[in-house]
């Protein structure tokens, strides 16, 4: 089964995300803060195919977790989300994380979409392989 390691201090943003990642066939871990984000990391021995971490963090930085789990897991693929466009980020936040090819790391600009959502999670790791079919997904933004 394919994991999924969700940064995201925001317990409803992260709930949302939980439900609909296992609701399409994925294993979850939740973390709300970058040092709990490592312990969970750690707790799955680093089998973890896709983080989806927040940027601004109230405690810091999922762009600074993102680094420190691709300095362990080279191949990692990441979702970033932000309320904030690039642009506006500071400008070392993430620089190598940004760098990185497209086909390893997605922008995912909230609010967004479950359907937007799942089309990322898709993208980087590839849907689960499951014989049910996975439920519709509704277009409401996830703020």
């Amino acid at each position: 089964m394919k994991t999924i390691l969700v940064l995201d201090d925001d317990s409803a943003i992260a709930g949302l995300i939980r439900m609909l990642a296992e609701r399409n066939g994925y294993a979850v871990l939740d973390s709300a803060s970058p040092a709990q984000a490592l312990e969970r990391f750690e707790e799955n021995d680093g089998q973890v195919d896709l983080l989806i971490a927040d940027v601004v963090l109230k405690n810091g930085s999922g762009l600074d977790v993102a680094m420190e789990l691709r300095s362990l897991v080279p191949y990692l693929k990441i979702i970033v989300m932000s309320g904030f466009p690039p642009e506006m980020w500071n400008d070392e936040d993430g620089a190598e994380i940004l760098e990185s090819p497209s086909d390893s790391v997605s922008i995912l600009q909230k609010p967004f979409s479950p359907l937007a959502l799942m089309d990322q999670i898709y993208r980087l790791i590839g849907k689960p392989v499951s014989t049910a079919p996975a439920p519709a997904l509704a277009h409401k933004a996830v703020a």
